[in-house]
């Protein structure tokens, strides 16, 4: 991700357009050859070897600013961590401990406050002697945890043809930042493949709204970061992280309403495949969840019950007015019931009800709409939410689930 001072636009008519760079220019490619080697050149060494010859390299000048985010680009793909022997911490405590012990061995009311060379080199050998350590290593070792002597331990490789498109995108993306609300419409394509959009929308935990557009495609609409009372920030990242899988489509567009800069200007901000944003993402295909959902299959296998559960789930059409991608379908062989469970990502009160309320006309027999507690984007309580709805803080609790299935059989008998 680019951060705001990166990204850079131009707004005209109160639309803005990002300025993409040519992906085919022979100075951009350049650039982006020699930031990539810079960063190859410097793996196994520290940190601030690598910011050093970074500064030479990027400038401070609005003209640099393409330099510093293609460079931001490739310090994201990067691990830097404490390469030591011993825990840095465990070392100077060990170091500052043994100097101290000299010090006052050695102090009278003449000597300066400080070490000379030889009283130095003779506390590092201790020290090191003690840890079975090399001197060298030793001073090496103390400092190793500081953020600028961290060691880059690797990174993923890239071409800079690549580095360049993923510029482009990372410029729509911080765009996308600053909305309040989009609008994707999706024409042309599968059932496998919307299923999959909506499956990948739901794996980001995003607010959304579905329904049919009359061309047989769908409209999308999506709450932007802005729109959130709080956890916008995480929210925002999330939201940005999606716009790759919308770049494998083939007939799409995107709207976004912005509050934009200081004055918080409301523009807007398109997109469509015409723009020529390139997927740096694999192809839609496989099953998305949130790792905290992942886990109830496996839990729920392991409990004494009769129920089924599967995560493979048609789409279903809520009467032309949404559309329902349930998480988990549960199976009762013996009665017969089947109950479906679809589990909100970021939500508000509103929404909540909203979903019930379609759910209740157009939805499937049994149904359970799931809530993460850490996921409410407001200060709205869950008071007088009827009991359709399973709260749960951080995981659905597999006990929970099926207490809430019993009640649903038992109900329906």
């Amino acid at each position: 991700m680019l951060t705001s001072d990166l990204v850079q636009v131009r707004v005209y008519r109160d639309e803005v357009r990002p300025r993409y760079v040519r992906t085919e220019d022979p100075e951009n490619l350049a650039l982006a050859a020699q930031l990539i080697d810079t960063f190859e050149a410097h793996v196994g060494q520290p940190r601030h070897a690598l910011d050093r010859e970074l500064r030479e390299i990027l400038g401070t000048g609005t003209e640099f600013l393409l330099h510093r985010a293609l460079a931001k680009l490739l310090r994201d793909r990067c691990t830097f961590a404490a390469e030591a022997p011993v825990e840095p911490e465990i070392l100077r405590r060990a170091t500052f401990a043994a100097a101290a012990a000299a010090y006052r061995k050695s102090c009278d009311e003449r000597r300066p406050l400080h070490f000379t060379p030889g009283e130095r080199a003779a506390v590092i050998e201790g020290v090191a002697r003690e840890f079975e350590l090399e001197p060298a290593s030793l001073e090496r070792s103390l400092y190793a945890d500081l953020q600028d002597e961290q060691i880059l331990q690797g990174w993923e490789r890239c071409t800079p043809q690549w580095l360049v498109e993923r510029y482009n995108v990372a410029l729509a993306q911080g765009v996308l930042l600053r909305a309040t609300e989009l609008e994707i419409r999706i024409r042309g394509e599968t059932i496998q493949a919307h299923r999959a959009l909506l499956r990948k929308i739901k794996f980001f935990q995003l607010l959304h709204r579905v329904k049919k557009d009359a061309a047989g495609g769908y409209r999308i609409l999506l709450d932007g970061p802005l729109s959130l009372f709080k956890s916008s920030a995480r929210y925002g990242v999330r939201m940005a992280s999606f716009l790759p899988t919308l770049l494998h489509f083939d007939d799409w567009t995107l709207e976004a309403a912005l509050v934009w800069g200081k004055r918080r200007r409301k523009c807007r901000f398109r997109l469509s495949p015409q723009v020529g944003l390139r997927p740096l993402t694999r192809r839609l295909s496989g099953q998305w969840q949130p790792e905290e959902l992942r886990w109830l299959p496996e839990q729920f296998a392991k409990l004494d019950s009769e129920w089924q559960l599967s995560t493979d789930a048609e789409l279903i059409e809520l009467g032309g007015q949404g559309v329902l991608v349930p998480d988990y379908v549960f199976h009762h062989p013996a009665s017969g019931t089947r109950v479906f469970m679809e589990v909100f990502g970021f939500w508000r009160r509103g929404a909540v009800v909203s979903r019930l309320q379609l759910l209740r006309r157009h939805g499937p027999e049994n149904m359970i709409l799931a809530l993460s507690k850490q996921l409410a984007a407001g200060q709205e309580g869950l008071e007088e939410i009827p009991g359709e709805v399973y709260v749960f803080r951080t995981a659905p609790i597999a006990r929970q689930v099926l207490a809430v299935l019993e009640r649903i059989r038992l109900g329906s008998e």
